[in-house]
């Protein structure tokens, strides 16, 4: 896809999925402006790269951002962990998306491309309030797009993989690495799964495919895996036999019941726990059929290619 030369806009430039996706942009020729709470991290050419510090509620920063913007990459979030603060998600998640809607609207910026969750779309006794606030967030942005306002595209990714990534996937990596997670049980969850460099791809078709504008899309790399055949690939890449016995999914649940309860007396904001646990024993498959369909997107990664940069990364410490 031949990406216009233009100037945009990232939020959350600072995380895992922002900073690839500000090295996509730049890379092809982007003129782009990143918020984040942090100081401003300019990319390889500086001077395609302006940085904004601020808040996703202060709307004079936000209108400074979004000033020459013909669209907004939107990833700043209140990120879903285990124990959580329900006020200040909703605050960042919905209010500041809000916020920086108005703002874009203000200065004429054509497209929004929102990073919402397939957590969304759980059945409503299911959700959780990381689901509900991207939800909410989402019904924000597609009303604007319905009023004909500015052009909205929703994306949700499953778990996101590859070097700099965060979450349970990461603390069952880093946890069979040293030894303390016992062999999964078979069989195992069944899961989908998307490489952080395959969602900025498809982040760019739906920022300039004229078929995105009002449309969500689920994002995966078209694999299903399994947490028992991941766990496998691990040990292997570890260079580490395959086990030879395996924990009953009860004693797991025991494990992180006990896990959460400790993390609840020592206040460890994102600390293994029955959150984990749920992730562990129940299916989360999704298919990205209809964004291949509308939009052409092409997956070309997979965890398994990406783990020895993964392993590599954790070895060193280095982010």
């Amino acid at each position: 896809m031949q990406t216009p030369t233009t100037t945009v806009l990232v939020t959350g430039a600072t995380g895992f999925i922002g900073r690839t996706l500000v090295q996509r942009l730049l890379e092809r020729r982007c003129r782009v402006h990143t918020l984040s709470r942090q100081a401003p991290e300019l990319g390889p050419d500086g001077g395609d790269c302006l940085g904004f510090q601020g808040d996703i509620g202060d709307a004079g920063v936000l209108d400074r951002a979004c000033r020459g913007v013909d669209t907004v990459f939107h990833l700043a979030a209140y990120a879903h962990v285990n124990q959580h603060d329900t006020a200040a998600m909703r605050t960042i998640n919905v209010e500041g998306t809000h916020t920086l809607l108005e703002a874009a609207i203000r200065n004429g910026v054509r497209r929004i491309v929102f990073f919402s969750s397939t957590l969304a779309q759980a059945a409503p006794e299911a959700l959780t309030p990381y689901g509900q606030a991207k939800l909410d967030a989402e019904a924000i942005l597609l009303e604007a797009s319905e009023k004909g306002l500015i052009e909205v595209c929703c994306l949700r990714p499953v778990n996101v993989y590859g070097l700099g990534m965060k979450g349970n996937l990461l603390s069952m990596i880093r946890f069979m690495g040293r030894g303390w997670m016992p062999p999964l049980p078979t069989p195992s969850a069944a899961l989908s799964l998307v490489g952080n460099r395959d969602l900025c791809e498809a982040a760019l078709l739906a920022a300039w495919s004229p078929a995105a504008s009002g449309q969500v899309y689920v994002v995966t790399d078209g694999k299903t895996y399994s947490f028992k055949g991941l766990e496998i690939s691990v040990r292997k890449a570890l260079g580490r036999q395959p086990a030879r016995w395996q924990m009953p999914l009860e004693a797991f649940w025991l494990g992180f019941a006990g896990l959460e309860l400790l993390s609840r007396v020592l206040r460890l904001p994102n600390a293994p726990g029955l959150r984990s646990y749920r992730v562990l024993s129940r299916d989360s498959v999704f298919s990205c059929e209809k964004i291949q369909q509308e939009l052409g997107y092409n997956p070309a990664g997979s965890f398994n290619e990406e783990l020895p940069g993964i392993l590599q990364q954790l070895s060193t410490g280095s982010r």
